[in-house]
């Protein structure tokens, strides 16, 4: 009985535990296309017009642990990436596997 269980956690764990499914490129394209579609709830408060003037050194990607227990038992992860501007900078934040939206941190103007 106990082997049984055993076994099952570890498939379980295995099916959880899983590498970025989403290239840095991938993440840097859907931090653009989310800043430059912008959802209809977030009004006009974003102003940006894409990454290609901006210089290489300005944009920092890294692949973060996601909080929560549940999160760090099975090793879930998000990219973030950060656009340095004149202003300040922010942080965009989405799943690792999907690439979905998951947060801004900071503000675009």
């Amino acid at each position: 009985m106990g082997l049984v269980f055993v076994a099952i956690l570890v498939i379980c764990f295995m099916y959880f535990y899983k590498t970025p499914l989403i290239s840095r490129h991938e993440a840097i394209i859907n931090a653009e296309n989310y800043l430059l579609n912008p959802p209809e709830e977030w009004g006009n408060s974003i102003s940006f017009d894409g990454l290609d003037d901006l210089p290489e050194e300005n944009i920092r990607v890294e692949l973060q642990q996601k909080r929560g227990f549940w999160n760090e038992l099975t090793n879930r992860m998000q990219w973030a990436v950060t656009i340095k501007y004149a202003d300040g900078e922010s942080s965009i934040v989405m799943d690792e596997h999907t690439g979905k939206f998951i947060d801004i941190i900071g503000q675009f103007s």
